[in-house]
């Protein structure tokens, strides 16, 4: 009997520093991936874009930023170089539009974007770290959808997260009036020909005061095809004067004598909402058509200050 009680202590003795053991290995093992201090790029998505709204203007700073992880900061220097390389740009056109060709994104001219140093540094005792990338967005098209491809090239120190070791910066123009990456529509309430017209109008950015939208109530189709032959060009002044010329190949006469329709934008506010307004008058030919039509519409947007 003594022999069999001291069989089973032994037993549970020998169970028991072996739970112990595998517990503290599986502690360790937690504490280690815990306080494990690996660095990313910052973007979103399974394609690693990271998108930046960009005012269309004079050439403006924009960021490549790395954060690491962990639960302390860095206790080293941690220096960081890349490379332009288009494994990425191609990986998400193709997965992303297949076959589509005429969908696929473009890489950001040369001319609309500098790099002067492609390193950044993440200091001792802080997290996170950026590298400039200056956007002259001047003469971008609202069409289509530009990316700066880049990776990491080398690395001092710690690790990095293979999946976050790339990024696609993707550039979205805006201005006061409408901006790419959410689409803008403005409603419409106007007159074409004799007929009440009544609807929303997209308004894309164009320039740093130009917007472009469809001439009458042609319905937009974001098709080249569809928008080359029958958008216009909105350029407001300082002092709210619109200058209605054609996008393309259609045939715009403004007319300037209407006081309902005065071809002004301005800011609306009737006490409760306040709108982005435009007051338009102005006739138009297609390409290959004999018929102008006339066109008179009032577009508003309605708008909060703090988002203008």
């Amino acid at each position: 009997m003594k022999y069999i009680i001291h069989k089973l202590t032994h037993t549970f003795l020998t169970l028991a520093c072996l739970f112990l053991v595998s517990s503290c290995d599986e502690d360790a093992m937690f504490k280690k991936e815990m306080y494990k201090q690996v660095f990313a790029i910052v973007s979103s998505d399974s394609y690693n874009v990271f998108a930046e709204e960009v005012d269309l203007g004079d050439a403006q700073p924009g960021y490549i930023s790395v954060s690491l992880g962990g639960t302390t900061t860095a206790d080293k220097d941690i220096y960081i170089s890349f490379i332009e390389d288009i494994d990425l740009f191609n990986r998400y056109n193709k997965g992303t539009y297949d076959i589509e060709s005429s969908k696929y994104a473009k890489l950001l001219p040369p001319s609309h974007y500098r790099i002067d140093d492609y390193h950044l540094t993440i200091p001792a005792g802080e997290r996170n770290g950026r590298m400039e990338i200056r956007i002259d967005p001047a003469g971008l098209s609202p069409d289509s959808t530009y990316l700066v491809s880049l990776k990491i090239d080398d690395f001092t120190n710690y690790e990095v997260n293979p999946d976050k070791s790339d990024v696609l910066y993707r550039v979205d123009l805006k201005n006061y009036w409408a901006a790419q990456k959410t689409a803008t529509n403005y409603t419409i309430k106007g007159n074409l020909d004799g007929g009440n017209v009544f609807g929303v109008k997209r308004v894309q950015p164009l320039s740093w005061n130009s917007v472009r939208t469809m001439a009458g109530n042609i319905t937009f189709e974001a098709d080249t095809a569809i928008i080359n032959p029958n958008s216009i060009i909105l350029e407001t002044g300082d002092d709210g004067y619109v200058s209605i010329k054609p996008y393309k190949d259609i045939e715009i006469e403004q007319i300037d004598t209407d006081p309902d329709y005065p071809n002004k934008f301005f800011i609306d506010d009737d006490g409760f909402r306040t709108f982005k307004s435009f007051l338009l008058h102005y006739q138009y030919r297609l390409a290959g058509t004999d018929a102008y039509h006339e066109m008179r519409e009032e577009l508003r947007l309605e708008f909060k200050e703090e988002n203008k």
